[in-house]
């Protein structure tokens, strides 16, 4: 079989399968011009990958409308969706659009598999769907970062974060609580709030730059905690509480895409979402409970290795691509590019 693919997940090129040509071909940037040169000269290549980047992948769609003849078929992977606004006619624009944009999309590659919302809002078919697992980012990183105990609860990330659950659920608990996240503009953005002016007198808040060190809190705390809008209809959350299961933590976090039938049993400690008592009965169980909260996070650690990091997570790509290719019988080529 020989395959070509357009991406802009680059580490494709560093997988091979057995029996697999695979040619990768990347996917840049630049004005709608070049974009759409550029998918004009690929139009032979098998198909398009596009790696969280909404607007890349709408431009793939829009050029599927204007060239029904090329061959390539769009795969979104990851494209990270919230649920619809549509009171207004702009919105309702919008939803229309990028429904009927979606129409073009070959393949949706997810991390979950509740894929409910994204087929009711979005109107995608169900049939559409392959799940893979998501990897450990900053996979050696981790494997490298020294773990501690100092004591204190983590809650981070960005996106669609429900702090404001958290604050209710440990206020007035004699724990320590650190908020690291990054600055409100950046979070409204993602779908999160976090209004320091009323803060319990055991959090705080560091606002945090995006780097590395992001990692160093979480390997020094006991207990992390991922509260999670009920909103929610992607993924949010699953790269952090990866992370920290892979550092050795007890993780609690909402039910909702992230874990709903991802995560294993035993794995994490998964609650309501916005559900404060829920919330707090949990952190004081695995905070008190040093067996209960052990046994948690030895359960995660070996989930979370066991997906690995970015060359398994491609892999499983390459392999949806190549399960597609076999199903629909055509002769796949190398094209010219």
């Amino acid at each position: 079989m020989r395959l070509t693919v357009v991406t802009n997940l680059h580490a494709l090129e560093r997988i091979t399968r057995p029996g697999v040509e695979l040619t990768v071909v990347r996917h840049v940037g630049g004005g709608i011009g070049e974009r759409l040169r550029r998918m004009w000269a690929n139009r032979q290549a098998d198909y398009a990958v596009i790696n969280c980047s909404p607007n890349d992948l709408f431009y793939y769609c829009f050029f599927r409308v204007v060239a029904p003849f090329s061959r390539v078929k769009v795969v979104s992977l990851d494209t990270v969706l919230p649920i619809p606004r549509a009171g207004t006619w702009p919105e309702r624009l919008a939803l229309f659009v990028k429904r009927h944009l979606f129409r073009r999309v070959h393949l949706f590659i997810e991390y979950f598999r509740d894929t409910q919302g994204y087929e009711r809002h979005y109107r995608i078919p169900g049939r559409k769907f392959r799940y893979v697992p998501f990897k450990i980012n900053r996979y050696e990183r981790v494997l490298q970062t020294p773990t501690s105990d100092e004591g204190y609860i983590f809650c981070g990330g960005n996106t669609r974060r429900d702090f404001q659950t958290l604050l209710t659920a440990v206020d007035g608990l004699p724990y320590k609580v650190r908020i690291v996240t990054m600055g409100e503009a950046v979070i409204q953005g993602h779908g999160s709030s976090l209004d320091e002016r009323t803060l319990p007198a055991n959090v705080e808040v560091v606002r945090h730059d995006g780097s590395d060190s992001f990692l160093d809190f979480i390997a020094r705390a006991r207990l992390v905690v991922l509260p999670i809008k009920r909103s929610n209809i992607s993924a949010s959350g699953i790269g952090v509480y990866l992370a920290s299961m892979a550092l050795g933590k007890c993780v609690i976090i909402s039910a909702g895409p992230a874990v709903n039938r991802v995560v294993p049993d035993g794995a994490a400690v998964i609650v309501p979402p916005e559900d404060p008592a829920a919330l707090r009965a949990a952190i004081v169980q695995a905070y008190a409970d040093r067996p209960f909260r052990e046994a948690v996070a030895a359960a995660g650690r070996a989930y979370a290795l066991s997906l690995g990091g970015e060359d398994r997570l491609c892999g499983s790509v390459v392999d949806v691509l190549v399960a597609d290719c076999a199903s629909d019988g055509r002769a796949s080529h190398a094209a010219s590019v």
